[in-house]
């Protein structure tokens, strides 16, 4: 289901066509998300980029990146992202209890004191990105996080924020 129509599998054009086999090839089918924004393979290739160069590569283990996410999905009301983040959360062997936490009530999640940090400075930026300072980089460092990780969670949470608004602003229903 979408605002906009989408472009079904069938009717994929040459440059479209292999974006929604390589989906495939991890969910076993092409999701709401691709279909809505068919009309525009070269941007959909640029955001299945970007998820993947900035949730699975670097420093913060990618279930760490995926519970940011879940955090920030949940804040944004991104039913479409808090679920498909579920569901990867889920393959990754965090338990559904765990990752309904994340997504409505993250402040109380059972999770480390320097994790719940990252969390917070997430929460943060984005409820109140105007408001970030030193001292939010600075409450991170004393719970022991670096550089590198200050900045895989600023871009975890900005990537996690374009998508929140594509599945809000297209209407997206979870297919899966």
């Amino acid at each position: 289901m979408s605002f906009v129509s989408m472009i079904p599998e069938s009717q994929a054009g040459p440059e479209l066509k292999p974006l929604y086999e390589e989906v495939k090839d991890g969910w076993n089918f092409v999701s709401n998300y691709w279909q809505a924004q068919g009309r525009r393979p070269d941007l959909l290739r640029i955001q299945k980029d970007l998820y993947t160069n900035v949730f699975t590569k670097g420093a913060l283990p990618q279930s760490l990146k995926e519970q940011i996410g879940l955090v920030v999905a949940g804040i944004n009301t991104s039913f479409y992202c808090v679920a498909i983040h579920m569901e990867i959360l889920q393959r990754m062997g965090i338990e559904k209890p765990l990752a309904r936490k994340l997504a409505t009530d993250w402040e109380h999640a059972p999770v480390e004191p320097k994790v719940m940090e990252l969390f917070r400075f997430a929460a943060k930026l984005t409820k109140r990105p105007g408001d970030i300072s030193r001292e939010d980089a600075e409450a991170l460092r004393k719970a022991g996080w670096d550089d590198e990780a200050i900045y895989e969670t600023v871009l975890t949470s900005s990537v996690m924020g374009l998508f929140n608004r594509v599945s809000l602003g297209l209407g997206l229903v979870a297919d899966f």
